[in-house]
């Protein structure tokens, strides 16, 4: 370690002899632009477990419950779900949280589906972002807006046939 030291401090010393203030200005520049520049962001968006863990917990009772996905009411923080995958006519019948797997943004959590009609088991994954309100993203759905993307709606037959004339 003493010899780290000694060859820094050596360096310092050269830096001095060749009278370069600008070199030195510069680098420490450097130095501190990475080191301030380092600072998670993702961290302040990020709910911590108990939070995010109740939140996906809501948003899944609500599913069970019959009601579609978006805000749901009366919630603090406001809890807002997005789940474009669901299909409208299968019913959600029960849900397991089997735990928080590893993510790069907020908390992501495995959950296991069981859908009735047609019957169905899903493993899937919920990421919850935010402080308030909380988004509750179904992985797809995340991924799609991270990539500035979005699921093509179904068009009805007219405006198919209109947009080939």
């Amino acid at each position: 370690m003493a010899s780290i030291w000694e060859n820094l401090q050596i360096q310092l010393l050269r830096f001095r002899e060749i009278k370069c203030p600008t070199l030195i200005v510069a680098i420490c520049c450097i130095v501190s632009i990475s080191v301030f520049g380092c600072h998670d962001r993702t961290a302040d968006f990020k709910p911590s477990n108990e939070l995010g863990k109740n939140a996906v917990s809501r948003a899944l009772e609500e599913w069970k419950a019959g009601k579609p996905a978006g805000e749901i009411a009366g919630t603090r923080p406001v809890i807002h779900i997005t789940d474009n995958n669901r299909n409208p006519k299968q019913a959600l019948e029960e849900f397991k949280i089997l735990g928080e797997t590893p993510g790069r943004s907020g908390r992501t959590y495995a959950v296991e589906l069981s859908l009735k009609h047609p019957d169905e088991q899903i493993k899937t994954e919920y990421i919850v972002v935010g402080i308030d309100p909380l988004w509750v993203f179904r992985r797809e759905d995340f991924e799609l807006l991270m990539h500035w993307d979005h699921r093509m709606p179904k068009l009805s037959k007219e405006t198919n046939t209109s947009a080939k004339d």
